[in-house]
């Protein structure tokens, strides 16, 4: 068993979206029978109650960070696995500190302004890329970048995982959240701003309970001119989304779980480290940024935004390929990966642009494709097109599988119509020639389940196919009337937390 220890605060000055994403992997990992103990400040339960909710082990570090990594140091006899850490007062030079207490030392930042000592980063800024860190980590450091790693609470994913491609349900409600504690009063001004705009939908307001202005908004909203719902530390956020046809919000973590639900967005920029991911969503289409501070123009902004039905529906799909829930699921693989039959690290990672012409020279293999649905070898033309579109696409799961850092296979999951009520994809599997017989294949049907854990899926395979049917039928999957289905385990952790955030 793993044993992964996060160092991460919360206050109301700092919000909770370092705690939130910590507890969003943690929540994972747990999932892999991971032991999770976090290492938090004074003030971060009253700020962050979810990661109270969670049951982890806590510890509180009251010192500056060489006092608390040797106060850790006392608590675990055996070093760690991994000590994640998420905090802007952390630096190497504080890092360092940590590393006698974990094999090995994991970043999430989303700065890119200040040297790290770690072995992984995890940076889930839309735009964000790799080399944004070059200098700043030292050679070898594996880097996760952009909103493809967005480390939400696996109820996004699931959510995600479940949605239907076409709902009856037209949303009709607007969304407005500023992170939990919201130090600037951002909220204040987006409920000026609607106010003044004379939107006639219903408008709800998410805050968490260490917001320092709350009683303020409490009083703002009874003087709103459409009905208006205050929400404090909910755990209804992705239903509140899916009945959202747009949503008012700054730029953070609270941005990306708008995107994966596919709400359009209005973005105020309030904080300078929230501008980048900010400028991100913008690039992307994902979101149109907004200045909250003279309330008759914002509220102008808003009105166009809503008229504009054509626009809201591209910005949806945008957000959606964006950033699909299943980030801390990916990086979870790193943190607790699968094994090969030499027990090198085995793992997943979103296909890029980058990966065009090695899954092309993977199918020139003989043989690669004699069992495809399409056994004939795609020229470079076609080839490129095919792989534009299926990236473009939020309904396909494109994978590299990564073996020991060396790309070692492809694993596609295609959406399919839903099985007895539950989500369904279909699985295709590549190994590259000089990974045959090493266990890649086995380990990455075991990722496939652990990328979309509550889904059924399915396989097309060849009668003639040998050494397909029988790594398929080894990972659970069961002949039925249109191929091969292997049905999800039962109850995961995640699903049922999914059920009460949703509120199913």
């Amino acid at each position: 068993m793993n044993s992964i220890l996060f160092r991460a605060d919360a206050s109301p000055k700092i919000g909770a979206g370092h705690v939130a994403r910590c507890l969003a992997l943690a929540n994972v990992l747990a999932n892999l029978e991971c032991e999770c103990v976090f290492a938090i400040g004074p003030e971060t339960l009253n700020t962050a109650p979810a990661l109270q909710r969670a049951g982890y082990e806590m510890l509180i570090a009251d010192g500056d960070e060489e006092d608390t990594a040797r106060a850790l140091a006392q608590r675990f006899r055996d070093r760690v696995d991994w000590v994640v850490i998420d905090h802007y007062g952390i630096d190497a030079a504080a890092e360092k500190h940590y590393r006698p207490l974990a094999r090995r030392l994991m970043v999430i930042d989303d700065l890119a302004d200040r040297p790290h000592d770690c072995d992984l980063l995890l940076d889930q800024g839309p735009g964000r890329i790799a080399d944004d860190y070059a200098g700043l980590v030292p050679a070898g450091t594996q880097v996760l970048a952009g909103a493809v790693f967005a480390l939400l609470d696996p109820a996004y994913g699931y959510h995600r995982d479940n949605q239907s491609p076409a709902t009856s349900d037209k949303p009709s409600g607007i969304y407005v959240s500023f992170g939990a504690t919201d130090p600037s009063k951002h909220t204040r001004r987006g409920l000026d701003a609607l106010d003044a705009s004379r939107v006639s939908a219903g408008i709800n307001v998410v805050l968490g309970a260490a917001a320092p202005h709350r009683e303020e908004i409490g009083e703002r909203l009874e003087k709103m001119t459409t009905e208006t719902k205050l929400h404090i530390d909910t755990s209804e956020t992705i239903a509140l989304l899916t009945n959202s046809f747009m949503a008012l919000g700054a730029g953070g973590v609270s941005a990306l779980e708008r995107c994966c639900c596919g709400v359009p967005s209005l973005v105020a920029v309030t904080a300078d480290n929230q501008r980048a991911a900010a400028e991100g969503l913008s690039k992307f289409g994902a979101a149109q940024l907004v200045d909250l501070t003279d309330p008759q123009s914002s509220a102008k902004d808003i009105r166009a935004f809503i008229a504009d039905i054509d626009r809201r529906k591209q910005m949806s799909r945008a957000a959606q390929r964006l950033c699909d829930g299943r980030g801390a699921r990916r990086a979870a693989m790193i943190l607790a990966p699968e094994k090969s039959t030499n027990g090198d690290p085995v793992y997943l990672r979103p296909a890029t642009p980058a990966d065009e012409a090695l899954i092309l020279e993977w199918q020139k293999f003989p043989g690669a494709r004699r069992f495809a649905r399409n056994p004939d070898v795609p020229d470079k033309a076609t080839h490129a097109a095919w792989m534009q579109a299926t990236l473009e696409d939020p309904e396909i799961l494109l994978n590299v599988i990564e073996c020991n850092g060396h790309a070692a296979g492809v694993l596609r999951l295609d959406r399919r119509p839903h099985r007895d009520e539950l989500a369904a994809f279909e699985v295709s599997l590549l190994v590259a020639q000089d990974h045959y017989r090493t266990g890649i294949g086995k380990a990455a049907l075991a990722l496939a389940r652990r990328l979309v854990p509550g889904a059924v899926l399915l396989a097309d395979i060849h009668p003639e196919n040998v050494a397909s049917l029988a790594l398929f039928q080894g990972a659970g999957y069961m002949p039925d009337s249109e191929g091969f289905a292997c049905l999800p385990a039962d109850t995961p952790r995640d699903r049922e937390r999914a059920h009460e955030k949703i509120g199913a």
